[in-house]
């Protein structure tokens, strides 16, 4: 699979071990806010490098939805690591690799007859998944460490929904994703990447 490459090579400040309550929202020129997370302390690194890697390409089609939103499930991924990982030291390279980030609709089947014309149905349901895979890999490109996290969320819609209502269920799936993410992420750090934390 091609895998689109941005490298980070961020600044730092001091850490601290304040856990994702929420994500802080930031104006937009989009019908939604922003999703980021420099309210939050960043984790400062002993390595050189950080390379994010969008190893999910989105078939941007049916049953796929998630290149409908606003900010994606992969945009947001991506935000994470810019906003959250710090390069510190002089050697070694961390890969932020966002395995996942999918929505999928599934239509859902709805009333027939007089009971069906008088109420509204739920009428699809939305399956979100991001997986991020975190590698700490030393000068020689031999794999020291990793971290792995997984979060799922699922969400069914009326019939009636508007279009902005469903934008806005899109943007609370994303958020909810990411904060599972953020607290499977900090645990994983805290467990297998402590060594390179400063």
């Amino acid at each position: 699979m091609e895998l689109s490459r941005r490298n980070f090579v961020l600044g730092g400040v001091s850490l601290s071990g304040a856990l994702l309550a929420g994500c802080q929202t930031a104006p937009s020129s989009g019908r939604q806010p922003e999703l980021t997370y420099s309210h939050l302390p960043p984790y400062q690194l002993l390595v050189s490098e950080i390379v994010v890697e969008q190893a999910y390409v989105s078939p941007a089609q049916s049953p796929n939805v998630e290149h409908l939103f606003n900010t994606t499930p992969s945009e947001a991924a991506e935000r994470w690591a810019q906003d959250r990982l710090q390069a510190m030291g002089n050697d070694g390279v961390l890969n932020f690799i966002i395995k996942n980030a999918s929505v999928t609709e599934t239509k859902l089947e709805r009333q027939s007859g007089i009971t069906g014309l008088v109420t509204y149905d739920q009428s699809e349901r939305y399956d979100g998944v991001i997986e991020i895979e975190m590698q700490v890999r030393d000068g020689r490109g031999y794999k020291d460490a990793q971290v792995f996290a997984r979060a799922e969320r699922s969400r069914t819609v009326p019939e009636n929904l508007t279009l902005r209502e469903r934008e806005k269920i899109w943007f609370k799936m994303t958020e909810d994703l990411m904060i599972e993410i953020d607290r499977q992420l900090q645990q994983g750090i805290a467990k297998h990447l402590s060594s390179f934390v400063m």
